[in-house]
Parts: structure tokens; sequence; C-alpha cells
């Protein structure tokens, strides 16, 4: 008996040590359903891009505005620049159309003549749950703007200010901050002169003046980003056939701007995008003025100070004067002129 006790105890721990054997190797090649699916790590130097479609139904334009609303991208105004080019731009069609797209790729005309008219270098932003546009160049009046419009849907529009106590002008930066609409910079062509005055408002009606000479020299065609809550400026140009400026400069409260760089690493550009992605600040594309063409580059930077560049160029020949969004967790881009003097109606979105 105690032998046949012996035996069947040996052949219970056998089997107990067979099954615990068993499921460990089961839980190495099964990984617990508590641990989740593992999620990619994102990779900013290997942004890329893809094309969604070559040619939207918008004519080929520059000079435009694009934001999301209602979650959707919406494109308005700019440069057709489907007639040859002399060099004059106030005789190249002006738009007034407004469109919209629920995915980048298909686009749905939503007006087609708006009353703020035929304009340019028009500024918009998304504030309190309405679209405002703010100044630019309009072709019927031949001449900058320092009007307010505001519109709840986007296609029924209000003015609400004809002349605000900012100066008529365009190519201004606008964007939104500290809960307050801003409008910083800017140029009027027939003055000849460029700005850095910084304006804000509460409500759209009413303006302030933050500073009438920022601490930036004068410029328009530059680019301001909200991020790590401040605003940040880059680049931009003093005047036509002026060089270009590669410089960063950031604000907490649009009144004293503090010199982050006089050179960046980038290279000069104006008529630049600069957007807030994956909680890093990006800078895509513009006009080199040293080069004399559009670039086709990429930069982003985790603190506003450190920039490094994505690995690949862009596909798309380097261009000037394009819009950028956030939209559906991918960076997009549309129209523009590139470096060959073509206007193009083509959208782009980093892949995911």
């Amino acid at each position: 008996m105690p032998k046949v006790f012996f035996l069947i105890l040996i052949l219970l721990l056998i089997v107990v040590f067979g099954f615990f054997i068993f499921q460990q190797t089961k839980e190495k090649e099964s990984p617990s359903q508590e641990e989740g699916p593992k999620t990619e790590v994102f990779e900013p130097a290997l942004l890329d891009w893809e094309e969604a479609t070559s040619e939207a139904p918008w004519s080929k334009r520059d000079s435009h505005a694009s934001l999301v609303f209602q979650d959707k991208i919406w494109l308005f105004g700019g440069i057709e620049g489907e007639e040859v080019f002399d060099g004059n731009y106030t005789k190249l069609p002006h738009k007034s159309d407004i469109w919209v797209s629920e995915n980048g790729k298909d686009w749905q005309l939503i007006r087609e003549d708006a009353p703020w008219g035929q304009r340019r270098s028009l500024g918009m932003v998304v504030f309190k749950d309405k679209i405002w546009l703010l100044g630019g160049w309009e072709k019927q009046k031949n001449d900058h703007k320092n009007d307010v419009w505001v519109s709840e849907d986007g296609v029924s529009w209000q003015r609400v200010l004809s002349f605000a106590p900012w100066q008529a002008r365009s190519g201004q930066a606008v964007v939104v901050f500290d809960h307050k609409i801003w409008v910083i910079g800017g140029v009027n062509f027939y003055k000849r002169e460029t700005k850095n005055d910084v304006w804000y408002s509460e409500d759209g009606i009413n303006w302030l003046e933050a500073t009438s000479s920022a601490a930036w020299s004068p410029r328009y065609d530059h680019a301001v980003a909200v991020f790590k809550n401040r605003m940040w400026l880059t680049g931009g140009v003093a005047l036509h056939n002026a060089p270009a400026k590669n410089d960063i400069w950031v604000s907490e409260d649009g009144k004293n701007w503090q010199l982050v760089t006089e050179q960046a690493s980038f290279p000069v550009r104006h008529g630049h995008t600069s957007v807030v992605f994956k909680d890093k600040l990006w800078i895509i594309s513009g006009w080199d003025t040293e080069q004399d063409e559009g670039l086709r580059d990429t930069w982003y930077s985790e603190d506003g100070y450190q920039w490094e560049k994505t690995l690949k160029d862009t596909p798309w020949i380097g261009r000037e004067d394009h819009t950028s969004v956030v939209f559906k967790d991918r960076i997009w881009v549309m129209g523009g002129m590139n470096s060959n003097w073509k206007w193009k109606n083509d959208v782009w979105s980093s892949t995911p």
C-alpha cells in the first residue's frame, strides 16, 4: 500500500506541474485582455503625406482661408490663378465662394457669392461657435479692408463692423487665444506699409490695441499658432521683394513678445502655415526668398525652441499661400501657388 500511495502522489504532482507549465505557456502566447490593444507610437520625423484629390471642384487658387467648423473642412475665397499672370495680383479673378468637405476629397459648394465679396488674404477663425471673417483685400473696392463679418452656419453672413479700429490690411495673422480674437500684423500695399501692431477682442465687435509696435519687425504673410498657452509667431516678409524671415517670437499676453531666435534652423519663408498636431508645433512649406522658390519641407518642435525636419520632403512641388488645418487626426494642406508659378486645387493629408 505505501508504494501504491507513493506512486499515486507522484502522478498527481506530475499532472499539477504539467497543468501549471501549460497555463504559463498559454499566457505568454496570448496577451492578457487587461493590457488591451497596443497603440503605435507617433514618430514625427516619419510624417508622410498622401493625396486626397489632385483636382478639387473649387478652382485653382491661393491666399484663400480654411478652417474646421461643425466637424467639416471649410474653404473660403482667395485668388483664382487660371489666367496668365503678369505680376499684378489685382487683375486676377478673386473668389467669394464657400466650399465644405467631410473627408477632404469630396467637396460641396455652399455659396458662390458670399456677401463679403471677392477677396484674398482674408483672416478667418472659429470663435464662440461662429465663423468670423476679418479684413483682407477686396476686388470690388480694389482696396484693403478692416471690416468684420460673422456667421452661425457658414451660409448666412452678417457684417458687424464696417470699419474696425485697426487699419485696413491683408496678409494679417488671425488666431483665437485666451478667449479672444487676435489680429496680428499685416500689410497695406498701396501705402507701402507693413504692420507690427496687435489687436484683440472678446466679442469680435469691440477692439483694444495690445501694442501699436510689437518687438518683432513689421511684416505680413507670417504665421501665428497657439501652442502651450502662448502665441508663437514665425517668419513673414516686410514688403514685396524684401527678404523673408525665419525668426521666432512668443507671447503670453499679445503685448510683450520674447525673441526665441533671430535665425531658426529652418530656412527663411513667408506664406507658410503653422498648426498644432500631436502636441507639437508644425511649420509647412512657404516661399524661400533666398532661393526664390516654394519650399517642400515640414518642421516640428516639442517646445517651440528646438526644431527638427521630417525625414521626407513633401511629395508636392514647393508652394506658398496654401492653407492647413488639423482634421480627423491628420494635417490637411489645400491649394496654394507652387514654384512653377502654377496655382493648385489639390488636397493632401498626413498619413495615419
